[in-house]
């Protein structure tokens, strides 16, 4: 019952390719771009006016001047809309108004679509009115109700090794090391990270909370000495992240 669904830059360039035939149409991604100097000749092609359509991913977003760019469009924004990291609107808003930014620098006027099936939800109708401050007031009337940062303070504990069941067992130790020292502090579950394999290496996680940063710098420093004191297992890696800003 499952299918493949979504349209990758690849995918793009290839509909986009057969629909405008006539067009020159230009990927730029980390695939297409993975070195510097890579990067640097499809910057040059961009402005010498070789390419008449651009298809890449949030890289193209940050901070580049495409002086002849009129035409925005963002494709699949709603993936974001609704992802389990509860800062991923808070991303989207962001990053579709770097890419709403690349259109109509210069002299031409610019026009920006999106692509969604929610066109009436709160963050799109703070983005058309560039109402940045209630988009904020929002969010953040959101995460009080559910003890979100900053109404709350976090770390995660992140570890990497061949296997997730090594990963994992060195976070559920971690965790039983902790419980005696957690009063004023939530353990959860350790889990795979979102990205499980990267780097030819499994990731996995342990989330820690608490309603107090002073509560949850006593227990992180007690924790620690607990953790360096242990025996760790060859080839497995591990790192406190404070603070975390993703899941």
């Amino acid at each position: 019952d499952l299918l493949p669904f979504g349209r990758g830059t690849q995918r793009l360039e290839a509909m986009l390719g057969e629909r405008f035939p006539q067009a020159r149409v230009l990927r730029i991604d980390r695939d297409s771009a993975s070195t510097p100097k890579k990067w640097q000749v499809l910057l040059a092609t961009i402005h010498a006016g070789e390419a008449d359509i651009l298809v890449g991913t949030q890289m193209l977003a940050k901070g580049h001047d495409f002086p002849n760019l009129t035409l925005v469009g963002a494709v699949g924004a709603d993936a974001a809309l609704f992802a389990a990291d509860f800062r991923a609107p808070e991303r989207l808003f962001a990053q579709l108004m770097q890419v709403g930014g690349r259109s109509g620098r210069a002299a031409l006027p610019g026009e920006v679509l999106i692509q969604t099936e929610h066109p009436e939800h709160p963050l799109y109708r703070a983005l058309r009115a560039h109402d940045y401050v209630s988009f904020a007031q929002s969010q953040l009337a959101e995460r009080r109700i559910a003890g979100f940062p900053p109404y709350s303070f976090q770390a995660i504990l992140r570890a990497e090794a061949r296997e997730m069941g090594q990963a994992l067992d060195f976070l559920t130790t971690a965790r039983a090391a902790a419980e005696p020292l957690a009063s004023d502090v939530t353990l959860y579950d350790p889990v795979p990270m979102r990205m499980q394999r990267l780097m030819a290496l499994e990731r996995g996680q342990l989330l820690v909370e608490s309603l107090s940063r002073p509560a949850l710098q006593a227990f992180l420093g007690k924790w620690m000495d607990r953790l360096y004191a242990q025996k760790m297992p060859a080839g497995l890696r591990w790192h406190l992240d404070v603070d975390p800003l993703e899941f």
